[in-house]
């Protein structure tokens, strides 16, 4: 088996996220919406994945946040705001779904030839406290991360691509990251300032791998962005 340090890992998982949310593209505005719902739910199912990152004890799934919100602002680019914004609604309501079919399927009294409930429960019993904090703070950020994505692109028009979604992704993912430590972790961790300042640490990371990699790529798709006055 071939070994690769962690840093590796997740700047190769970054980028190929972000290609993943360019390739969206061309299957329209559904699979732009469907890589958000993706990504978010993703990101909750492997919550629990930890490792060291660059010397910081963290979660693993940060680049799957990074990749959910940069489809929104491509949503935002291609089809307008008011898909970008049903687009936080579908992965709202699907996360909901997958809170009660998880749970459901938990439910089941197992036969003897079921070897698997005791992983499935691991995996998936903390589900609904999990999901749903991270359902309210995400959707809080997903629409504070579009939010500040229209004001940049109201200023700035269809320039600036790079530059618009750093700043977007940078503001609302430190809040992001407070806001969940704050309601989920505080009575777990042991410093709470600790925890925020490793995550959007590693956060940054991400965006900065990304990003990049996604603002050189948007040149050469041959999709006109809607007007203005469409969004």
């Amino acid at each position: 088996m071939l070994y690769f340090s962690n840093e590796f890992i997740f700047l190769c998982q970054s980028v190929f996220v972000a290609f993943f949310a360019i390739g969206a593209v061309f299957f329209g505005v559904g699979g732009l919406t469907s890589l958000v719902a993706l990504c978010a739910l993703l990101s909750n199912l492997f919550i629990g994945k930890q490792a060291t990152l660059f010397g910081f004890d963290v979660v693993t799934c940060d680049a799957l946040v990074i990749g959910s919100d940069i489809a929104i602002h491509l949503i935002y680019e291609y089809f307008g705001k008011k898909a970008a914004e049903k687009a936080i609604q579908l992965c709202l309501y699907l996360s909901i779904f997958f809170i009660g079919i998880s749970q459901l399927f938990l439910w089941y009294t197992p036969n003897v030839f079921d070897t698997s409930q005791s992983y499935y429960q691991a995996i998936f019993g903390p589900m609904p406290w999990i999901i749903g904090t991270s359902c309210i703070v995400a959707l809080m950020t997903k629409v504070l991360n579009l939010t500040l994505y229209h004001l940049f692109s109201v200023r700035w028009g269809r320039k600036k691509f790079f530059t618009k979604t750093i700043l977007a992704l940078l503001i609302s993912q430190l809040f992001d990251t407070v806001a969940f430590t704050l309601i989920a972790l505080s009575s777990t961790v042991h410093s709470v300032i600790d925890v925020i300042i490793f995550s959007y640490a590693v956060k940054c990371i991400a965006i900065f791998s990304g990003i990049p990699f996604v603002s050189f790529l948007r040149r050469f798709l041959p999709f006109s962005p809607h007007s203005e006055s469409e969004k």
